[in-house]
């Protein structure tokens, strides 16, 4: 008896061993992405697809507007294998050198004014008359927290450049300025710079709202609380908004025709970041402490390529050639 105690008892050490070694064999590799809110949709179907093919990866996302998707790392020390952004700038300001040492352009989009069937005046906006119906009595309209997303500091350059386009100041100050207390603007050889405060809370008024990332916006437009947002192009379409298209003189979706930069403060009213606003271009990086970082490079590979690319355009992306800025590696290059 005492033989076949101990026979039995070695025999589920074993299966016991190898149990876990087939679990630990068999277990997922995690592949945690943070990323912009605007490119939500279009990762998901990426990852639905991606882990079909690779059954070995589970992809983990978190969405947010792309200064607090960098952020995330550095400053709450939070780790991800692969940074996903709505401006590859933020990439530079927020990461380089410390948390990464290179990023790669891969998409760009234009900013365009979404709404709805049910928005005031639906029915009367256009491509000229946009800006006069968003001062209207009774309208709403939003864009995003210029502190925490692209699109918001982008949608508020449009506007300052969109009084200069058509030489209407009150494009800014009825827009802009009568609802955000403490914005201003400083001009001088390099440019024109908007100073945006802190805190939203110097927003005032029910006519504007701001909200974190411009995708939040959407729910409020498709519930009739919002009648107007500036939004990216994708995700107009994506969620079968209607939209105007601005001109490409300050749409973005090329080099803008003025020289402008948004000054973002921090905390006591302290400077933090001044960013250029220019043409949008979407970067990513493979943080410097990724913990699975060969599992990002294999995404990103076939993100870039064939039918990943496909999926970045349906998603009503520009597919531009990409950019290589500082050390990327060799075989990312390709």
């Amino acid at each position: 008896m005492k033989t076949m105690h101990i026979v039995a008892a070695i025999a589920l050490v074993l299966i016991l061993a190898v149990s876990g070694y087939i679990l630990q064999g068999g277990s997922k590799r995690e592949l945690k992405i943070f990323h912009a809110g605007s490119l939500n949709l279009m990762l998901a179907e990426a990852e639905e697809k991606y882990e079909a093919e690779h059954s070995g990866v589970d992809i983990m996302r978190e969405a947010s507007g792309s200064i607090m998707a960098v952020r995330k790392i550095s400053d709450l020390g939070k780790k991800a294998d692969l940074v996903m952004v709505a401006d590859v700038s933020v990439i530079q300001a927020y990461l380089v050198p410390k948390y990464a040492d290179w990023s790669i352009v891969f998409a760009s989009n234009e900013v365009v004014l979404a709404y709805t069937d049910k928005s005031k005046y639906a029915s009367e906006i256009n491509g000229d008359n946009w800006y006069e119906v968003l001062m209207r009595e009774g309208v709403k309209f939003g864009f995003s927290n210029p502190n925490l997303d692209p699109c918001g500091y982008r949608s508020l350059a449009a506007l300052y450049m969109a009084s200069k386009y058509y030489g209407r100041t009150d494009v800014w100050t009825q827009l802009v300025k009568l609802y955000i207390r403490n914005v201003g603007v400083e001009e001088n050889a390099t440019g024109t710079y908007i100073l945006f405060p802190a805190s939203i809370d110097y927003v005032s008024g029910e006519k504007l709202v701001l909200r974190d990332k411009s995708v939040e916006l959407v729910q409020l437009l498709e519930s009739g609380v919002l009648d107007y947002a500036f939004e990216y192009r994708n995700v107009a379409e994506e969620h079968g908004l209607k939209y105007v298209e601005l001109p490409k003189d300050f749409s973005l979706s090329r080099p803008p025709s003025f020289n402008v930069y948004v000054v973002l403060y921090h905390g006591d009213q302290k400077r933090e970041r001044t960013i250029k606003i220019d043409m949008i271009r979407y970067g990513l990086t493979i943080p410097l402490n990724a913990e699975n970082p060969d599992a990002a490079k294999n995404f990103v590979k076939w993100l870039l390529h064939d039918e990943g690319s496909q999926i970045i355009e349906k998603h009503g992306f520009i597919l531009v050639k990409p950019t290589f800025i500082g050390n990327v590696p060799g075989d990312l290059r390709g």
